[in-house]
């Protein structure tokens, strides 16, 4: 009886997590997480993954097919493909994020910005863009006067 008041206990238990796990709020953590393990080996694959956590992007057909171009034509020049690494994370109350993240090849990185938005219980992708411009950006920052010491506050 003991035997099978745990074997019971245990099916119970894993049911219980696989459905928490299966209908539980997706994070924009386990979104960038499958994004980049599948960009390591089909770009493309990646952003459409992306944009299928966003129903609405269904009527952007147009859109979607141009990033996809665009990324695929950018990455055809880039050489090998290292890996990835966050840049920055901004919030905008609690249901807008945008994260920034560093995306590394050969000849030079990427810079990939996913917006993020929770209407309801969930998270999706809003809005996704990328660019070569993080090296324009790093020689602002190291302007004269954005240094610390040249500030008048």
């Amino acid at each position: 009886m003991k035997r099978i008041l745990r074997h019971l206990t245990l099916i119970f238990l894993t049911l219980v997590i696989s459905i928490t796990k299966s209908t539980g709020q997706t994070t924009m953590k386990e979104i960038t997480d499958k994004f980049f393990n599948l960009y390591a080996t089909d770009p493309i694959k990646a952003v459409e993954y992306g944009f299928s956590t966003n129903k609405w992007f269904e009527r952007k057909q147009d859109d979607v097919s141009n990033v996809k171009n665009k990324l695929k034509n950018l990455v055809d020049l880039l050489g090998d493909y290292y890996g990835y690494e966050l840049l920055t994370e901004k919030t905008a109350g609690q249901s807008s994020k945008m994260v920034s993240f560093i995306v590394r090849y050969d000849r030079e990185p990427l810079r990939f910005n996913f917006l993020f938005y929770k209407p309801k219980d969930v998270w999706q992708l809003s809005k996704f863009t990328f660019d070569e411009g993080i090296d324009k950006d790093l020689e602002e920052a190291t302007k004269a006067y954005r240094l610390k010491e040249n500030s008048i506050y």
